[in-house]
């Protein structure tokens, strides 16, 4: 299977990978997008990311805990004046 990108960009990016780690362009592009999807697979939630912080401190989500009413998220667009 082919893989034609016709784009002066991503030719210069590939071009440059490869120089830098002295593979070939297709090897190059293998390896970018090969990484670029592992760490979108890995990627933290910013849940996960929240729950790491409190684990870190001792602390961890209320199990019974209800969501946030939508008016506290426009609370916090404005300050404590009351001006937006």
């Amino acid at each position: 299977m082919t893989l034609n990108i016709r784009n002066e960009e991503a030719d210069l990016l590939a071009r440059e990978l490869a120089r830098i780690d002295g593979i070939s362009i297709t090897d190059a592009v293998i390896s970018a997008l090969k990484e670029t999807i592992g760490k979108r697979i890995e990627q933290e939630t910013p849940r996960d990311t929240a729950k790491r912080i409190l684990a870190r401190r001792g602390l961890a989500f209320n199990q019974d805990r209800e969501a946030v009413d939508g008016e506290a998220y426009h609370d916090l667009d404005h300050d404590l004046s009351g001006k937006p």
